[in-house]
């Protein structure tokens, strides 16, 4: 056929097949697998995908590839190009970092010679602030669920989870009932890169939690066993999981309940870290609860508080009220 495009989608199958035998993190599998299922589908679709640009001198641009070894930058640099269009430059950043690991992948087991990413430089993602969530948005979430039933129990212990540990939304997520210990107040996750770390949270939430496990013991019918997921759903005693979707629907649910501004699950870790900094936590605790490697990260999070931060630490260090 005149214009048979080559579908990338077998190939990313396999790599994602490997991933697993990595023990990549599920969260990890899912960035990959979305990135490479559109910029696939982007290749394919003749109207709506790729298509061929001519330069400045009018000569044809690089047609659309029907051979692996034809997938060329243009290509790649047409998509991120369009993915920054279609949705954001933090978004077509990950789909970047994806790709460029996806086409490594390649190139290590001999189905092309070269990567074609080798020489591309990832979009510039532009600094954007998080805003963290003020208290009273955070007690108006709260009393949303003040109720006893299943759901009301469950809720309440995620947020308060987030609230208290700062929480990556897959590492509260992907969680079984053998990671959460109540006794020592820590829940065990795997942070990026499936580096395991023991988070842990106070008396409070330990409380909700010991409410939430009583009451979906009673929602499921039987006992909970270590090996079961830890956040269930809400229609019958062999509903399904939660998951990562599901739990940002639920804080969407809620903020409309609360008539409070949307909160997207990653603000609840941006206001732990100002929160933590605001109360004169030690910052390489914060670092290790949070699993962060780089102190880098300790400016980037809750950044649009930082105002605050410096206003509280002039009341106690103030000079001139020290001279008075």
């Amino acid at each position: 056929m005149a214009d048979e495009r080559y579908n990338i989608g077998p190939m990313a199958a396999s790599w994602l097949r490997a991933l697993r035998s990595e023990n990549k993190s599920d969260n990890t599998i899912r960035i990959y697998g979305n990135a490479t299922r559109q910029f696939a589908a982007f290749l394919l679709d003749q109207t709506g995908g790729y298509q061929p640009v001519a330069d400045e001198d009018g000569n044809p641009g690089r047609p659309a590839p029907t051979d692996l070894d034809e997938v060329h930058r243009e290509h790649v640099q047409a998509y991120i190009a369009a993915t920054i269009k279609r949705t954001s430059p933090a978004n077509a950043h990950q789909h970047f970092r994806a790709l460029r690991t996806f086409f490594k992948w390649l190139e290590d087991e001999e189905e092309i010679d070269r990567t074609p990413m080798r020489t591309m430089k990832a979009p510039t993602v532009p600094e954007k602030e998080v805003p963290v969530i003020p208290d009273d948005a955070l007690e108006k979430l709260l009393k949303t669920c003040k109720g006893k039933t299943y759901v009301d129990r469950r809720d309440t212990a995620i947020i308060m989870l987030f609230i208290d540990t700062g929480l990556r939304l897959s590492e509260l997520t992907d969680r079984k009932v053998e990671d959460l210990d109540l006794d020592f107040k820590v829940l065990r996750v795997l942070g990026k890169g499936g580096v395991p770390r023991s988070v842990p949270f106070g008396a409070t939430c330990a409380t909700v939690l010991d409410r939430y496990l009583r009451a979906a013991a009673k929602h499921k019918g039987k006992p909970l066993e270590e090996g079961m997921w830890l956040w269930w759903g809400d229609r019958g005693k062999k509903g399904h999981r939660l998951q990562v979707w599901g739990v940002g629907t639920m804080v969407e649910r809620r903020c409309k309940e609360a008539g409070i501004e949307h909160i997207h699950p990653h603000q609840f870790r941006h206001t732990f870290a100002h929160q933590w900094r605001l109360f004169d936590g030690n910052e390489d605790d914060l670092m290790r609860i949070t699993g962060w490697r780089s102190r880098q990260m300790l400016s980037r999070y809750g950044a649009s508080a930082g105002a605050e931060r410096a206003r509280k630490a002039h009341e106690r260090l103030s000079p001139a009220d020290r001279l008075a």
